[in-house]
């Protein structure tokens, strides 16, 4: 499917039909967290300005060249993965005028989403309490690596810096982005909840979402361990505590492998059925040289076959198993083609981009790409409209005064 606009006419209403979310997010939760209400149906709208555009429009990209968008200013893929299913209001936020428009977006919005740094919104007047004066049943998430209290509540950090105060960098090597995207999923599904609350209350909320914590959430065995065993976290084999076996086995080919898993008896026997191992069939599986003698069988067998043929034969079995995949694999998995996993977005300025699809896939109402990203200020003069209901006198003359842009059309 190749579209600006994918979302198939035929689709069932939006989970968040009618939510409004406000957001002045940047670099990857600061849009994974607004993106993923956008995709659940919300009408999500991205704070920019002219002086200081979103960061992920500059950021290197190894697929293209420098593009740069009608109104002079950069855009990327990687801006156009991570800010789609929004509009792009430019409000110039250091000009007279451009905090009152914000704060009167604010007022029309269910959510409002910021990761700036301590002390950004209030500066404008935006910060909870001077928002919830005007709009008491607000939702307002701040996102921040460790928290907006605290001792550590003004310092500075991205994912990268958490991965490592946290211990993931020991464990996975460096991975600039993963607590990203799990600080995005925590305050995206925390937002629903104190949304859903307003509803039912009146009263709004203030969420102060720290990667540090949502990070750690998701390292607890790695720390349990640790705290009860008193060991340090070492590099171990590919086994599974409770499996009678689990393993990763190289296949022909350089570099391939397959993930095997037993989880019990019966798939000891049905394995050994496989490899034609009946010596092995009725066996303790407990015990070590049984297991060992096993694993040696299953690498035979699999040196000779592609980890797609290890998989085929296993899962006819009956067996968990799952060819080891790099990105391209993944790409062309047929598994993710069926489901729709992956769809092409046109974009005047980068041209045809296959971007994967939300992963909050619901039968009733499915998660779904909306629109594709934004010029910085395409929108601003609809949302205006929309929001706000200014006519085009009262929007020309907060464009006169600096305190909005418009971008131009082609």
């Amino acid at each position: 499917m190749t579209s600006s606009d994918p979302n198939p006419p035929t689709a069932a209403l939006a989970l968040l039909d009618g939510v409004k979310v406000l957001t002045l997010g940047a670099f990857v939760a600061g849009n994974v967290c607004p993106q993923i209400l956008g995709e659940l149906g919300a009408d999500v709208v991205k704070v920019e300005t002219r002086k200081r555009p979103e960061a992920l429009r500059h950021y290197f990209s190894h697929d293209h060249g420098e593009i740069t968008e009608p109104g002079g200013f950069r855009t990327t893929a990687m801006y156009s993965l991570l800010s789609r299913s929004m509009s792009s209001v430019c409000v110039e936020l250091d000009s007279p005028g451009g905090p009152e428009v914000l704060r009167s977006l604010a007022a029309a919005a269910d959510i409002v989403i910021e990761n700036l740094g301590p002390g950004v919104m209030e500066k404008w007047g935006a910060g909870y309490d001077d928002l919830a004066v005007s709009n008491p049943r607000l939702v307002m998430v701040s996102i921040s690596g460790y928290g907006r209290t605290g001792t550590r509540g003004s310092h500075r950090a991205y994912a990268s810096s958490i991965s490592s105060y946290l211990g993931l960098t020991k464990i996975y090597a460096h991975e600039g982005t993963h607590f990203d995207f799990v600080a995005a999923y925590h305050a995206a599904f925390a937002a629903l909840g104190a949304w859903r609350r307003a509803l039912a209350t009146g009263d709004g909320s203030y969420l102060d979402v720290s990667q540090m914590e949502t990070g750690a959430a998701v390292m607890a065995p790695i720390y349990l361990d640790g705290l009860m065993n008193g060991g340090t976290w070492s590099a171990a084999p590919n086994e599974v505590p409770g499996s009678l076996l689990s393993t990763v086995v190289a296949c022909t080919g350089n570099d391939v492998w397959a993930a095997v898993e037993l989880e019990d008896s019966d798939d000891w026997a049905t394995l050994c059925d496989v490899l034609e191992r009946r010596d092995l069939r009725d066996v303790d599986p407990a015990e070590l040289d049984h297991r060992g003698a096993l694993q040696a069988a299953l690498e035979a067998w699999a040196s000779e076959l592609t980890p797609l043929q290890v998989t085929i034969k296993l899962q006819n079995a009956g067996l968990a198993a799952a060819p080891v995949q790099n990105g391209e694999d993944i790409w062309r998995d047929p598994q993710l083609r069926a489901r729709s996993a992956f769809v092409e977005v046109t974009h005047p300025d980068l041209g045809v981009i296959e971007h994967p699809q939300s992963p909050d896939y619901m039968a009733v109402a499915p998660g779904r790409i909306t629109r594709r990203s934004r010029r910085l200020g395409e929108d601003t003069a609809e949302v205006l409209e929309r929001w706000l209901g200014l006519d085009a006198a009262q929007r020309d003359d907060l464009e006169h005064d600096g305190a909005v842009w418009q971008a131009p059309e082609d």
